[in-house]
């Protein structure tokens, strides 16, 4: 399958969002998760089958609308009336290593879940959200983690009017949205600085307390034998073709890998930069058979303004000029063949003379959301899929370049005529 257009996460609005999330907290998964990202997980109370509920998938109502990062979770846990809760989470940050030192922000009633529990923060008493679906939480606390990265809360229950069970609510055909005989109140964690689904983003684990009547009991599970765990099999080494020159990474680029991840390999790679209008690029890639070994003598293609991405920058690559792709094929197919190293060299110059960007403040600014000209470049081995051969897909946003000017320079009775963008004149010389 080829790269699809990508389209940014669309707010419903208040009255359609409070009809979504009236089950609980809506919970929406994207398809794809990219690595080294901060997280926040409950691990007290421990959850189980017999003292939870994972409404996750549940609580995806519409499945087109995204309103967190895969990898979190929306659990459904219990706590009797009147009672203690102790809520502890791990923090990490990169879903491994424990983030200590780290404020965590718990919002008690968090914006649109319509929370209406009572409890008792510290001497502080957080109540119900004002309204039915406000977008203001009820409250929130703060804790900071310690070196093993744990944030620790402990609210006490102020309620008493409890109609429902555990066993009600964890018997898996209770009604979320029988919101006027619940009590319930939606924990959701926070770190400044960090979102639900836009770049930066926390993976999180959000949860919902039905305040009940009674605790839940929780049955024993028998201890059982341990199976050994199978060695998995090595994965499957896959063709690549790398774009080896120039190169590019954090400080000259944006990587955009997860926004179409799910359409390639596990190791392919998507990212942005920017040119000057007019510039020549001169690409050189590396195709490999294994991801290693050179692959010789190998026809392949590079896909100009590649099918879907949306690229309308004009380009000249020797007599091929190369116009704006579509969802049914790219502006062009430019062939090449490997040499005995597997090496393959593609130039292509830019030849836009209107609708550029302005000059970024740096190479790996933010793209502009509005007046974006670019050009995405896709490698393709011949015979291989998007989903078989590992490649590395490259855009390039245009800028206006800075116009030459000519400046006169004289010495004595000598002159000379200097042209550059800044030009200036020669040691010994002054501008006339």
């Amino acid at each position: 399958m080829d790269m699809k257009k990508y389209s940014g996460v669309k707010k419903l609005k208040i009255s359609a969002f409070a009809f979504l999330v009236a089950a609980t907290s809506l919970v929406a998964i994207p398809s794809s998760l990219a690595a080294d990202i901060p997280t926040v997980k409950l691990i007290s109370p421990v959850i189980s089958g017999s003292n939870s509920i994972d409404r996750t998938t549940s609580d995806l109502q519409i499945p087109a609308q995204k309103w967190y990062r895969e990898g979190s979770k929306s659990l459904v846990i219990t706590s009797p009336e009147g009672k203690e809760l102790t809520l502890k989470f791990l923090l990490t940050k990169d879903g491994t290593a424990p983030w200590a030192g780290q404020t965590l922000i718990l919002q008690v009633g968090a914006p649109y879940s319509g929370s209406n529990g009572t409890w008792d923060a510290n001497g502080t008493e957080i109540g119900a959200q004002a309204g039915t679906w406000s977008d203001a939480a009820a409250g929130q606390v703060t804790a900071t983690t310690g070196a093993d990265g744990i944030a620790t809360f402990t609210f006490k229950n102020k309620n008493s009017d409890a109609k429902y069970k555990a066993t009600d609510v964890l018997s898996g055909s209770f009604q979320f949205s029988d919101n006027a005989n619940r009590r319930y109140t939606q924990f959701k964690p926070t770190i400044a600085g960090l979102s639900d689904y836009n770049e930066p983003y926390l993976i999180k684990d959000i949860i919902n307390v039905d305040i009940v009547q009674d605790a839940v009991a929780v049955t024993p599970t028998p201890t059982a034998t341990p199976t050994p765990t199978a060695t998995p099999p090595a994965p499957k080494a896959l063709p690549s073709m790398r774009l080896i020159s120039p190169t590019y990474g954090p400080t000259n680029s944006v990587d955009t890998t997860r926004e179409i991840a799910q359409y390639y390999s596990a190791k392919t790679r998507a990212f942005y930069t920017y040119v000057a209008a007019g510039s020549t690029l001169t690409l050189k890639y590396k195709v490999t058979s294994d991801g290693t070994a050179p692959l010789a003598n190998t026809e392949v293609t590079l896909q100009a303004n590649s099918q879907y991405s949306g690229s309308k920058a004009n380009w000249i690559s020797g007599t091929t000029k190369i116009g704006a792709g579509s969802d049914t094929a790219p502006g062009a197919q430019l062939k090449g063949k490997t040499d005995a190293a597997g090496e393959v060299t593609f130039v292509i110059k830019n030849t836009d003379t209107t609708g550029t960007e302005a000059k970024p403040a740096a190479p790996n600014a933010a793209a502009p959301t509005v007046g974006r000209l670019f050009g995405t470049f896709k490698p393709v081995i011949t015979g291989y899929g998007d989903k078989d051969a590992d490649v590395d897909l490259a855009t390039f946003d245009v800028y206006a370049a800075a116009k030459a000017t000519t400046i006169t320079c004289i010495k004595g009775k000598v002159s000379k005529k200097v042209t550059a963008v800044s030009p200036k004149c020669p040691a010994g010389y002054k501008k006339k």
